[in-house]
């Protein structure tokens, strides 16, 4: 479970929202979408923060919590005298208020934990294709950077081998000792990424990280590969040893290896086991059958049956919704007629209705466009524009027919 109140934030009035395992908001540019995903971000990080340090003293710190998050997250001005943040899941429940800008913390369950990698893709990725020596450009400790060390270092990991870029003539590769990215057309054509299309520097950067981040960053030859810093050992000791006192005053006439059971809760509340991704608008610069292409391969991404990860995507595109909603669909009428419903949308693609958060926000609110009784997101949500253009197109067509 987790729940997030945001109040006076932005354009954001009023938002009370239960995060599923797969999340679309939608809405008008300048609504609100991508404040959401990012306060529900920045509130994931300080959750993660805080079990690590097994204390949140450094958030009760004045000013600090909102200091991180107008920062990282680039929402400076954002606040006002009303402002407020409240966030819980099974583990805990904090709440930020602007007026004395305090910061309150309760304990709920503190060995329910499991730690996620949390990434955040935002709608500027193509910097690392669009600036030639995008790694000496020197920015702020924000998400932009973030995700460029993120790219750095899922890049290196899939280095001499072509990545296959969904259903286009194109595959991505990266040459290590030269460090260049390059774009292979047609299977013989390689150009500089910097000059690829922009709808390619857009997706590329999103599938490669997508990638890294549900598979490649869990499988073993990676996880041997990395090396535990002095921070991470620091932080290793101070949660067993926390969790041994914990375990040790829950003990009473249970029979359980303390030892055992304290280094299962450190591994997983130490080391990443799944990831949760916020991404703002995927279909950036995207024709729609490539959307749809991408949209499946977000899900298949998601859908790792070895992982529990997670997704929180910001939208204009109704095609995006519309993808979904066929795989909804897909899951729905799967239960009864799976062979002949696979033959049309594989398995790997189906979502469960009761994993999905669909919302459309409007005027600093917002709204579920889930229809519980169809299992379905509502059609006349999903594209707006096109009954709009077919009202002119009919009033126009009745001008011209009109005695």
């Amino acid at each position: 479970m987790k729940h997030l109140t945001i109040r006076k934030i932005g354009p954001i009035e009023e938002v009370s929202i239960e995060l599923k395992r797969i999340n679309v908001l939608i809405g008008l540019q300048s609504s609100g979408k991508s404040t959401i995903s990012k306060i529900a971000c920045h509130c994931a990080w300080v959750e993660k923060e805080i079990v690590a340090a097994q204390s949140p003293d450094y958030f009760t710190k004045k000013g600090s919590f909102k200091s991180i998050l107008t920062t990282f997250h680039k929402l400076e001005g954002y606040f006002d005298e009303d402002s407020s943040i409240e966030y819980e899941t099974d583990v805990m429940k904090f709440s930020f208020i602007q007026k004395d800008e305090s910061f309150h913390f309760e304990w709920k369950d503190r060995l329910a934990y499991i730690r996620p990698k949390l990434i955040y893709i935002p709608a500027e990725r193509n910097i690392v294709a669009s600036i030639p020596n995008w790694f000496e450009v020197k920015l702020e400790e924000n998400n932009i950077r973030s995700f460029m060390s993120d790219w750095e270092e899922a890049r290196k990991y899939y280095a001499g081998e072509p990545m296959k870029i969904l259903n286009l003539k194109a595959k991505y590769l990266f040459d290590k000792p030269d460090s260049k990215d390059s774009v292979i057309v047609n299977e013989k054509n390689a150009i500089d990424f910097t000059n690829a299309s922009s709808g390619l520097q857009s997706l590329i950067p999103l599938l490669v990280i997508i990638e890294f981040v549900t598979k490649g960053m869990y499988e073993g030859m990676y996880e041997e590969k990395e090396k535990i810093s002095i921070k991470d050992k620091t932080i290793n000791r101070k949660l067993s040893a926390t969790i041994h006192d914990l375990l040790e005053s829950e003990k009473g006439n249970k029979n359980f290896d303390i030892k055992k059971v304290n280094a299962q809760l450190v591994e997983k509340m130490s080391k990443p086991n799944f990831s949760i991704i916020f991404l703002e608008e995927p279909e950036e610069n995207l024709y729609p059958v490539t959307q749809h292409d991408l949209m499946n391969s977000l899900i298949e991404a998601v859908n790792n049956t070895e992982k529990c990860h997670s997704i929180v995507l910001t939208t204009h595109s109704p095609y995006i919704l519309t993808s979904l909603n066929n795989l909804l669909y897909a899951a729905e009428i799967g239960k009864q007629k799976k062979d002949k419903v696979s033959k049309i949308i594989p398995q790997k693609y189906w979502v469960d209705f009761d994993e999905v958060g669909a919302w459309f926000v409007k005027n600093g609110k917002i709204t579920s466009i889930l229809d519980e009784k169809e299992k379905q997101i509502r059609a006349e949500k999903i594209d707006d524009l096109s009954h709009q253009l077919n009202k002119e197109f009919d009033k126009l067509m009745n001008l011209r027919y009109e005695v």
